[in-house]
């Protein structure tokens, strides 16, 4: 191995000088806009005091156990806005892969409620799908269907508002496994009937009917009595 000026062992020349050389540079690049913050639609209020109950479970534990996998949350502003942020006051956290910053928006306006999609996908199911749903108090609602054969649509942020009825009244963020729902006096939409309803009347017309004929009953004893006494007179 040759030695000299021109040419030296690497091991020799000490390597570079890192502290000669100058600072890196830093960059930051977005590569895309940030979304503003979203506001609150025009025309939203707040509802009636304790009217309705925003209630969300996960399936798998609502499954071996409705009762308690339920949770509620009394709504009381005119928007509440869904999300995966955790910076952002005032909005219902869900933490899932394919849930956005501000994912979607639940306002009231106008005696109605309603759903935005903000960013990204929402879904919207039938209450027919979930046997497992429970309000605050750990009891089954009354459950309600209709002639309409699609139980779950799906809404972007391009898509118009859609109104939550007694049976669509189930919405889920992304591809999560937690649904939320409103509880409370939704409006039905045409063809909407409650599940047992018609049983329930027709029980009521029995019974009332049962009745009917035991006071006609009654009626007709005491004139037979009544008679009979007229009679040993």
């Amino acid at each position: 191995m040759a030695y000299g000026p021109l040419c030296q062992c690497a091991f020799m020349s000490y390597g570079p000088r890192i502290q000669q050389k100058a600072p890196p540079i830093k960059e930051n690049r977005q590569l895309w806009d940030k979304l503003t913050p979203f506001v609150s639609p025009n025309g939203a209020e707040p509802p009636p005091p304790g009217a309705f109950t925003l209630m969300s479970f996960d399936i798998e534990e609502a499954k071996s156990d409705p009762v308690h996998a339920a949770r509620s949350m009394a709504l009381t502003e005119p928007c509440t806005v869904f999300g995966s942020s955790q910076y952002t006051d005032g909005q219902v956290h869900d933490g899932h892969k394919s849930v956005q910053e501000q994912h979607l928006c639940l306002y009231y306006a106008k005696g109605k409620w309603f759903i935005k999609a903000i960013n990204g996908v929402t879904y919207l199911e039938s209450m027919t799908l979930h046997p497992w749903l429970r309000d605050g108090e750990g009891r089954p609602p009354k459950r309600y269907t209709s002639t309409a054969g699609k139980k779950t649509e799906a809404i972007q942020s391009m898509d118009l508002k859609r109104r939550l009825s007694r049976e669509v009244c189930v919405f889920r963020l992304g591809e999560s496994d937690r649904r939320f729902w409103v509880a409370g006096p939704l409006p039905l939409k045409e063809g909407e009937f409650e599940e047992d309803g018609g049983e329930r009347k027709k029980e009521r017309g029995e019974r009332g009917e049962r009745h009917e004929a035991k006071g006609r009953g009654e009626k007709e004893r005491g004139r037979s009595r009544s008679r009979s006494r007229r009679r040993r007179r």
